[in-house]
């Protein structure tokens, strides 16, 4: 048996019938049957709802391609930067001149000689062996 408050609370929020149907486990049959009975008067409601919801859907995909991330901006701007010694991508002042607050300033090189060095220190790797020795010849 169906519940008709919940079918009607979601045909009002713009589900198909084969959705509203997937939710509560019942036949698609059933819930259209449903539907043309007693929810006839909300066909307009529906639409929009179902409207609006398609619009939200394609601007959140429009603004999903058009992110751009820092190191493919870098890419594509390579004019406005300079590398350091280090291999750091620092943006050059004196070419940029004004650039809006969402330009990346500084690309880090994570595979410098000095940040590996860091990174290897910092973790700790292999001082259990060490220790091992230590104990083997005191």
């Amino acid at each position: 048996m169906l519940d008709k408050e919940k079918v009607k609370e979601m045909y009002l929020k713009g589900y198909s019938a084969t959705d509203i149907a997937k939710s509560l486990n019942a036949s698609k049959h059933a819930v259209q049957k449903c539907i043309q009975r007693n929810m006839r008067l909300l066909k307009k409601s529906h639409d929009a709802a179902k409207a609006f919801n398609k619009e939200v859907e394609k601007v959140t995909r429009r603004e999903a391609r058009q992110h751009m991330s820092d190191k493919e901006f870098i890419r594509r701007n390579k004019s406005i930067y300079k590398t350091n010694e280090n291999g750091d991508i620092v943006l050059n002042k004196a070419i940029s001149g004004i650039v809006s607050f969402d330009t990346p300033r500084r690309f880090v090189n994570e595979f410098s000689s000095g940040r590996i060095d860091k990174n290897i220190k910092k973790s700790g790797y292999r001082k259990s062996e060490y220790r091992k020795k230590e104990e083997l010849f005191s």
